[in-house]
């Protein structure tokens, strides 16, 4: 048994998929957890020893379909009409 080369084009499984809390391809399709927020868990997954991940997903990284929208509402003046 080689763990090199040999043993890489047997590598077609897919393991992860999109999860639908966080957005990225670290949903298990077996275990049903997500890798990177824990989803189902009620909790976001966070780790004081990786700041640099909470880094790259807090609010203003991604494409904030509902806080833009809030935003511009606000600035308008309709979001208390």
């Amino acid at each position: 048994m080689t763990k090199g080369t040999t043993s890489h084009g047997e590598r077609h499984h897919r393991l992860h998929t999109i999860c639908p809390r966080c957005g990225s391809h670290s949903l298990h399709r077996s275990k049903g957890v997500c890798s990177s927020c824990a989803y189902p868990a009620p909790k976001m997954r966070k780790y004081n020893w990786s700041m640099k991940a909470l880094r790259r997903r807090t609010t203003g990284v991604g494409r904030m379909e509902h806080l833009k929208e809030v935003q511009r509402k606000f600035s308008a003046g309709t979001l208390n009409k």
